[in-house]
């Protein structure tokens, strides 16, 4: 099974439809992909997108090499996240797609 990677440019609320309609099993979304308001928890856009990828269950696999540039409940995020099944984050795109390729089964 595949995962998705989204083009520069595409809007955070496009990332779940665009994954599901290319027919892959997974996200992987790079630091430069996401907008800024989803570092900015108080925004909501992390626990949107997470929300509606949980509905479809699709696993998303984050690349942002150093979560400590960004604000201390970003960083309790990223630590909850990695303890989970679905979302984790990575510090390079190369244990990203090895730890998609797992769940994914590939």
């Amino acid at each position: 099974m595949t995962w998705f990677a989204p083009p520069s440019g595409m809007a955070l609320d496009e990332f779940a439809t665009a994954c599901i309609e290319s027919g892959s099993g997974g996200l992987l979304l790079d630091e430069s992909a996401l907008p800024p308001e989803f570092f900015d928890l108080s925004t909501r856009a992390a626990g949107t997108l997470l929300h509606e990828l949980g509905k479809h269950l699709i696993p998303l696999a984050a690349v942002v090499p150093d979560p400590e540039a960004y604000s201390p409940a970003f960083q309790d995020f990223v630590r909850e996240s990695n303890r989970g099944h679905r979302v984790r984050f990575f510090p390079d795109r190369a244990q990203a797609e090895a730890w998609l390729g797992s769940v994914l089964g590939g």
